[in-house]
């Protein structure tokens, strides 16, 4: 009886112990100890239907490094932030923080044990920085003017929202030297709109003129010669139309929820098609890269990297400001900085000459 007494207590000891365990002490144990003899931007994450978790397996190998230890999946590039996802209780407190790649041999910051939070705004600082947009109204315009930045600075009048002390301009787009916008036709009680794309003279395309859905406007490029953007023609419909030339691609996409998420880093998207399912669609060439077939199962693209990927962010004056022009060299560079995979709804991963990864038995 005092034997079997003394193992359940031992055992009851071992499980406190592990539960007390800190994030950084937990990370070093089950991840950083386990990975810290490989290269970062060769870790894949596996999912355990048992463990309902993500661990790693190697690249070429396809053997297991880590157990299922985190409830998301995460790829280095060039660090990943676990963001609670590295729980400390199994129940509510996870560790959040971030944990860098091989090239900083793993080294963490800012990790820390914390509940999950939810943050609400009072929104008090926005009646305080608040601008009035009236005083940008010039009615020898036709149309609109913006700075050497390209941010708006005048407009006529007849793209002011009075009652909302805003512009009815809602997107300032260039390329080549020109300015473009994407503006909105409001009803006389705001209830409604419908959007037209102008010139800077305030003429409107007559293509791009009242439409019931707003045009969603591809990231413009620097090899660009038109401006590209994904319009919906009815009930989940899509095609993508250019302004300038009013070309069109072939297909009629089904689906534009992601389309935009890597355009700033990779310019490579997964589109739907209708009848064919799913293609990866090369966003600066406006060509297909993978093409669109009833036998791909893509739901996300993800990368890893060794360091961080180039971007080309323009914060104006206002909210106002034209699209950023992506350099392609930018891009390309990011593009072979990267391993680009394509996960599917089986939780395994494709490369884009479509070479499996998965965990190897």
């Amino acid at each position: 009886m005092k034997k079997t007494l003394f193992v359940y207590l031992i055992v009851w000891s071992i499980n406190v112990s592990a539960q007390e365990m800190t994030c950084e002490e937990k990370a070093n144990k089950f991840l950083i100890e386990k990975i810290k003899g490989f290269q970062s931007n060769d870790l894949i994450p596996y999912y355990s239907k048992k463990e309902g978790k993500w661990g790693y397996f190697h690249r070429e190998t396809k053997r297991k490094i880590t157990e299922p230890v985190m409830k998301d999946a995460f790829f280095f590039h060039p660090y990943i932030n676990l963001y609670y996802s590295l729980e400390t209780d199994g129940k509510e407190n996870g560790c959040n923080g971030k944990i860098l790649g091989s090239k900083e041999n793993y080294r963490v910051e800012n990790l820390e044990s914390s509940g999950y939070q939810i943050f609400e705004s009072s929104g008090s600082w926005d009646k305080e920085t608040k601008k009035s947009y009236k005083s940008m109204i010039k009615d020898d315009l036709s149309g609109f003017e913006v700075d050497a930045g390209g941010n708006l600075t005048y407009f006529n009048s007849k793209y002011y929202n009075n009652s909302k002390d805003e512009p009815n301009i809602l997107d300032v787009i260039t390329l080549k030297n020109k300015y473009y916008a994407i503006v909105a036709n409001r009803s006389a009680d705001n209830s409604s709109s419908t959007y037209s794309v102008i010139d800077q003279n305030g003429k409107p395309f007559s293509n791009f003129e009242n439409l019931p859905k707003y045009p969603h406007r591809k990231q413009i490029y620097s090899s660009d010669e038109d401006v590209w953007f994904l319009m919906e023609t009815g009930k989940d419909q899509y095609v993508f139309k250019s302004l300038l030339k009013g070309e069109y691609i072939e297909e009629t996409f089904v689906s534009s929820s992601n389309w935009e998420n890597d355009a700033q880093s990779i310019g490579y998207a997964i589109m739907d098609c209708e009848g064919k399912k799913s293609g990866v669609f090369d966003l600066v060439t406006m060509k297909w890269k993978i093409k669109p077939a009833v036998k791909n199962d893509f739901l996300y693209l993800n990368y890893s990297s060794l360091e961080p990927l180039l971007y080309n962010y323009n914060k104006g004056e206002n909210s106002y400001n034209p699209a950023i022009e992506v350099p392609v060299d930018m891009i390309n560079k990011n593009r072979e900085i990267t391993n680009i995979y394509i996960q599917t709804s089986k939780d395994t991963f494709y490369d884009l000459d479509l070479k499996l990864y998965k965990l190897g038995k």
